[in-house]
């Protein structure tokens, strides 16, 4: 996973200030987000970090004259005639800002897809459909699609536009808090549903010695979270995190004693790492017990040797199985939400799962036969 899949696809309109610029620069540069777009006569002295965008809104051709060539921007001109005076070719990346206000000025963006760089575009109606048709545009075409929006609940419908929305999305902010508290409801709200079954347990049994992974995050669970974990592509069962009591040591609600190192791990977009391929910086998901998935950053895995303990249950005509750490402060949870100690599963049990059509290469879904034991 590249560290933009960590970032929320925003960027943060500056161009109309004109007082504490570089305070502003600096918060942006500390938020999660891709890009900053900035006044011509204001661009940062020193370079921003890579992930960064710096975009400048020029308005005129004789605001060019005060961009650096050497500088990596991308350069959004506000009309056709100033972005005739763009250079090709160089560090820029060419702009072009067009206001979607009836279908002449929507066409007029489509016929800019694969002569600019970047598309940014602005509409006067609350309707997506013409996003809906530009994206769909988009798809064949180098162009990056930027839109502007008004607020995170904008922000939020964009993104679902034909299920991944445009590129970014471009939102005026006036004060630092703008942008830490932008960032921090995108980043709550940036959810998936996945739909959990019931799974009868037909066998449980001590299976012995072997490494079990520990996934550490940088989050906190909730009481009703933790992360799906299974043995094959066919599904997994709903692992808890280390939030609930235990008698003998402090909880460590960042934590869920996932289980086996072979193990599967629910990730983003439907994917799945192996415990063992998961490090530091990477995402998987916070499942909670009515489907809800949340993205959080894995800190750390911890590795151990400890008694193994085999949960296989029945999904259907599939078989799925769990391998978790043989001690009853494991904990997986019911059909019920109800948090269940590992060592007290039994047979005839049904416990909180997920089923998927097996076959995986990578992490990634493949259709192809394929048979796990």
């Amino acid at each position: 996973m590249s560290d933009s899949d960590a970032l929320i696809p925003l960027w943060c309109d500056l161009s109309h200030l004109r007082e504490g610029l570089p305070d502003m620069v600096a918060a942006v540069v500390q938020a999660p987000v891709r890009g900053v777009m900035v006044p011509p006569d204001a661009v940062p002295d020193s370079a921003l970090p890579d992930r960064v965008e710096v975009a400048v809104l020029v308005t005129e051709p004789a605001q060019l004259d005060k961009l650096d060539p050497a500088r990596a921007l991308t350069v959004i001109a506000a009309d056709q005639a100033t972005l005739a005076a763009v250079p090709h070719g160089g560090r820029w990346r060419r702009g072009r800002w067009i206001d979607v206000t009836d279908a002449e000025t929507m066409q007029e963006a489509v016929a800019a897809l694969g002569h600019v760089d970047v598309l940014l575009v602005s509409f006067a109606d609350e309707t997506n459909i013409p996003l809906e048709l530009i994206v769909a545009e988009a798809q064949s075409q180098r162009t990056t699609v930027v839109k502007r929006v008004h607020n995170s609940v904008d922000a939020l419908v964009t993104r679902g536009v034909l299920q991944h929305g445009p590129d970014a999305m471009l939102l005026r902010v006036s004060t630092p808090g703008e942008v830490v508290r932008l960032a921090r409801e995108l980043l709550e709200r940036r959810t998936e549903q996945l739909d959990l079954v019931e799974a009868e347990v037909t066998a449980v049994r001590s299976i012995g010695m072997g490494m079990r992974g520990c996934v550490d995050t940088t989050d906190l669970f909730e009481p009703d979270e933790g992360i799906l974990v299974g043995s094959t592509s066919s599904g997994g069962l709903l692992v808890c995190a280390e939030v609930h009591y235990l008698p003998y040591m402090n909880l460590r609600p960042f934590r869920v004693n996932a289980g086996a190192v072979h193990s599967y791990v629910w990730t983003p977009a439907g994917r799945t790492a192996c415990i063992t391929d998961l490090s530091a910086g990477e995402q998987v998901l916070a499942v909670n017990t009515a489907g809800r998935a949340r993205p959080v950053l894995v800190g750390r895995i911890k590795t151990e040797m400890r008694p193994l303990r085999l949960i296989e249950c029945r999904i259907g005509d599939s078989t799925i199985n769990t391998i978790v750490q043989d001690d009853w402060h494991v904990r997986l949870f019911d059909a019920a939400g109800a948090v269940t100690n590992c060592t007290a599963i039994a047979v005839g049990d049904r416990m909180l799962a997920i089923a998927a059509v097996p076959g995986r290469h990578v992490g990634i879904p493949v259709s192809e036969s394929i048979k796990e034991n």
